[in-house]
């Protein structure tokens, strides 16, 4: 009896355990683990065509505006003829694999008044999505002809029923010289409408002459759906815009971090902490860098701690623009305002370049306070000044920045490898062999995460590719990259960066290919060794173990469509023995939200690992760090889930005595 009894209570305690496992996932693990202290916006990328799937997996439709506007004079006939050229020369550049289908509307009706029912609904499948058929779809475009209405909202419904809901990337391009003339439905909600059926459909509007009023309703189109506007207002353009949009948009730098704002004077300027952060910035044009205004923020530096400030500007990318994007100059200033004679450095360095580099990042370095120094670590003031004369014109961008606190080490310093004064002989190439598919990130947050081997992907013109890759002390990485021959038939070039755990450059090259092959191999000039930083100059940007970056992008060049996939190929290696160095890593999560007060630190990841986390230590920040720590998405209050778990013990406990008693009774 007594040990039936035994096995009632342990199936009963086993059952209560279940209950509790079952309800924690509901709880969520936020609740576990330390939240963000500042309430920040992450994003994460969407995968394009390219990543989420190949071309032979992606569908498109494509609208053609064949209504009686088409009619009016233009380039070399009408705008219909502009239209046709154009949409054969978009034909004629789709790859074979491609899963294409085109309708167009207003050709088989008139404008007349007594036809408005009929002409809102003549819209005609030139032909069905699937393996394209060149042959056909030129004979098609060649007999269209401009005579009646325009029905905008029923055709994105009649083009979103020709694409499949499985596959893996769905999108329609439509082109249109005017407005909708048969709402009901309004365009724009009919493209909201298919956004939200949540199959990913993607409409892309090209405006061709597109007045204002057409503009917006256009523009309305595309936006609801997270697709592409481009106006074309002559034949080039309309035929650019079109091969472009119609085989793959650019995958764009995406920011990550907590938004912040430079301030105007140093008086407003907050405290940011650990983390990284993301906001925009005005720039000016000035010839005269002393008329460059300055943008202010604050940092608080530990004791023993040295300060990375990285800011990243996004350079406006310009497809017609066959230099590249446009440049802009970066320059950061720390002064510690407790004492004139406390470090004060400054670099200047160019985020874009002529062409289609990946972008620097502008790294500003600085030492905390040390024990016995006069300098309070508290008072660093930082100035930001963004120009962009000779380079490109004054506009708003967007700005990534990283702020780290990297603890420095004592003693054992004098029993690591001294530092290298570089130039190490070349690197021989490193050999690509059976490349594994990957799909790069689209910036240094997001991205890849692989090791050393072979890969492959592919790029489209104006889009960067980020890899991340770790390197450990007394190793030194070394990067190989080809490409195959143009496939837009051009002279095109592929960029490769190589930047530090502190996005700091530490090599770059480039290469250019047109109908054969090319490659380029890329590596630091030393190995990575704590006391480079001694050594010289050059020393710094390879005196930090651990997850480098290494960035592909490619440029504008000649007349060929711009939206064409180019595949790539590249190789890792680590040369050199790992040796030893301190254990520290950089955070790559959103910092805490800016303060006017100093945001402390403690120096220890929220799992005790010295990997230099952030923490809010002041008052101002105390709320923020408490929210945080609750859990987000189950609405309970930070107290609930111990308690509740204290709450079930004490069940379990209960029931246990309940029947040992009951058991001990009935001897």
């Amino acid at each position: 009896m007594r040990v039936r009894r035994s096995v009632k209570v342990w199936w009963v305690i086993a059952a209560v355990i279940a209950l509790v496992v079952a309800v924690l996932p509901q709880v969520g693990p936020t609740a576990w683990a330390q939240g963000d202290a500042g309430g920040s916006t992450t994003t994460t990328p969407s995968p394009s065509a390219g990543q989420a799937a190949g071309a032979a997996d992606a569908e498109l439709a494509i609208i053609m505006d064949a209504s009686s506007s088409m009619l009016q004079p233009d380039e070399g006939g009408t705008r219909l003829d502009v239209a046709k050229r154009a949409a054969t020369d978009l034909v004629d550049s789709l790859p074979d694999i491609a899963n294409v289908g085109m309708l167009a509307y207003g050709t088989q009706v008139s404008d007349a008044p007594e036809n408005h029912e009929r002409g809102c609904a003549a819209i005609r499948e030139l032909a069905p999505v699937g393996a394209v058929d060149k042959d056909r779809l030129r004979g098609e475009i060649d007999g269209l002809e401009a005579r009646g209405y325009t029905p905008i909202g029923n055709s994105l419904r009649a083009a979103a029923d020709m694409l499949s809901p499985d596959a893996a990337d769905r999108s329609i391009v439509l082109v249109s010289d005017g407005i909708d003339t048969c709402a009901p439905p309004p365009p724009c909600e009919v493209a909201a409408e298919l956004a939200d059926e949540g199959v990913g459909l993607a409409v892309h509007v090209v405006g061709f002459r597109a007045d204002e009023a057409t503009r917006a309703e256009l523009e309305c189109i595309a936006g609801a759906t997270g697709g592409t506007y481009r106006q074309a207002d002559d034949a080039a353009a309309l035929s650019e815009s079109l091969q472009f949009l119609a085989q793959r948009a650019i995958v764009e730098y995406e920011t990550t971090g907590t938004e912040f704002q430079f301030a105007d004077t140093p008086d407003d300027a907050l405290y940011v902490g650990q983390g990284l952060y993301r906001t925009t910035v005005q720039t000016v044009s000035e010839l005269n860098t002393a008329a460059v205004p300055e943008k202010f923020l604050r940092v608080a530096v530990p004791e023993g701690h040295r300060a990375y400030v990285a800011v990243t500007a996004l350079p406006r990318i310009n497809l017609t623009d066959t230099g590249g994007g446009e440049g802009i100059n970066v320059r950061l200033t720390s002064t510690n305002e407790s004492d004139a004679d406390c470090t004060n450095n400054s670099v200047t360095a160019q985020t874009s370049g002529g062409g289609w580099e990946p972008p620097e990042s502008t790294v500003l370095a600085f030492a905390g306070q040390e024990p016995g120094d006069e300098c309070d670590g508290t008072q660093f003031l930082v100035a930001a000044q963004f120009n962009t004369a000779g380079l490109g014109t004054a506009e708003e961008l967007e700005v990534e920045m990283s702020v780290q606190f990297e603890p420095m080490p004592g003693n054992e310093v004098g029993t690591w490898p001294e530092g290298h004064p570089g130039s190490a002989p070349d690197a021989a190439p490193v050999e690509i062999s059976g490349p594994q598919p990957v799909a790069g990130g689209n910036s240094f947050a997001n991205a890849a995460e692989i090791t050393e081997g072979s890969f492959s992907d592919a790029i489209v013109p104006g889009e960067f590719r980020y890899y991340r890759v770790p390197v450990q002390w007394g190793q030194r990485p070394v990067v190989t990259v080809g490409t195959g021959p143009s496939a837009r038939g051009e002279v095109d070039t592929l960029h490769a960066a190589l930047f530090d755990p502190v996005r700091r450059d530490v090599a770059s090259e480039h290469m250019s290919s047109h109908d054969d092959t090319a490659d380029l191999t890329l590596t630091a000039d030393r190995p990575v060794n704590f006391t480079n930083r001694d050594a010289n100059l050059g020393g710094e940007r390879v005196s930090i173990a651990g997850e480098h970056y290494l960035a592909v992008s490619m440029n504008v060049s000649g007349t060929g469509p711009t939206g064409v996939e180019q595949p790539f190929e590249f190789a890792v290696r680590m040369d050199g023995e790992p040796g030893e160095g301190p254990d520290w890593a950089p955070v790559n999560e959103p910092g805490p939200t800016p303060s006017a007060s100093p945001i402390g630190f403690d120096g220890a990841a929220p799992d005790g690992d010295a990997t230099g986390g952030a923490s809010d230590s002041n008052e101002n920040n105390d709320d923020n760090a408490s929210a945080a720590a609750a859990p987000e998405d189950s609405g309970l209050p930070g107290w609930a889930l111990p308690a509740g778990i204290g709450v079930v013990l004490l069940i379990i406990a209960g029931l246990g005595l309940w029947f040992f008693s009951r058991g001990k009774s009935s001897r």
